[in-house]
């Protein structure tokens, strides 16, 4: 079975520190047993920020097994949808958006999403099967 990981996940699977990391690593080594671990665009994005260059991101990607998705337009259309209902529910936050697309490329394809961030895509997207610590 196919399963979406969340920028979060990634950075606690790297980081021996970070609080979630033995449950990432976990949830990582156990969900590519089953089938592709995938990280969209955003994901990809996100991740780079806390890398030296594209090589370094390119290689954690490689090493951690994972593959990349590309985001289709209905996903892309479903994010700003609930975007669109985030703010009509007066949600303040301004970086909300990239949570929106990959929780809304995740429900596009009907998979899981792993993530340690569950209150904006259990609100805005009820349907989709989060994995949590």
């Amino acid at each position: 079975m196919t399963t979406f990981f969340d920028t979060n996940v990634l950075v606690s699977v790297l980081n021996e520190e970070e609080r979630h990391h033995g449950w990432a690593v976990k949830q990582l080594e156990e969900r590519k047993a089953i089938g592709p671990a995938i990280i969209s665009d955003i994901v990809y994005c996100e991740f780079s920020i806390g890398m030296e260059n594209q090589d370094a991101v390119d290689a954690a990607v490689y090493t951690l097994g994972l593959e990349r998705y590309q985001c289709p337009d209905a996903a892309l259309f479903r994010a700003g949808i609930a975007f669109k209902l985030y703010k009509r529910n007066r949600g303040t936050k301004s970086n909300v958006l990239p949570d929106f697309i990959i929780g809304a490329s995740a429900e596009v394809e009907g998979v899981p999403l792993v993530t340690a961030n569950v209150s904006d895509f259990r609100t805005y997207f009820p349907t989709l099967k989060l994995i949590t610590p």
